[in-house]
């Protein structure tokens, strides 16, 4: 069925304790740039609820759970907590991996920062979402700590992800 995946993702990223199999730790990382980091690594730990679903020829391996994340950059650094899902799918349209996830944001710029001014704090909500080892992050942040900077700024970020 052409639809088992998307069913299978979705279902991991909302299903309640008793339906899943085991719990999980999954460790990534990656690297990218956007604003207002710049040139960046990132790590992260998504803890949560493995599922492993099979029909006909097709599977869907996936974690959904809490999401924690660190990034550290040339221009600041960022630290985001939310909830995400990652999924391994294997079928006749298509193989490799997709991820998601939404989380709140605290970055802090230094050095030379993308579109904004070194020593502000930045908080607020970001969408992650990556296919293929490919990533993008978008979301609005606005100054929570600085003297002059812009009070809403536009985050961004394109990567790898391994």
């Amino acid at each position: 069925m052409k639809h088992v995946r998307w069913v299978a993702f979705l279902m991991a990223l909302a299903a309640p304790a008793g339906v899943a199999t085991a719990q999980e730790r999954a460790l990534s990382g990656g690297a990218g740039y956007g604003g207002p980091l710049g040139a960046a690594v990132m790590g992260e730990l998504l803890y949560g609820l493995r599922a492993d679903v099979r029909e006909d020829a097709e599977r869907v391996r996936g974690v959904a759970g809490l999401l924690v994340q660190v990034h550290a950059a040339s221009g600041g650094a960022k630290l985001s907590l939310g909830v995400g899902g990652r999924a391994r799918v294997d079928s006749e349209d298509f193989r490799g991996s997709l991820a998601a996830g939404l989380k709140l944001s605290l970055a802090r710029t230094w050095g030379s920062p993308v579109g904004t001014r070194s020593g502000l704090t930045y908080l607020g909500p970001e969408l992650d979402l990556s296919a293929m080892h490919v990533g993008l992050s978008l979301g609005p942040l606005v100054r929570v700590g600085g003297a002059v900077g812009p009070a809403v700024l536009f985050s961004w970020g394109v990567g790898v992800r391994f």
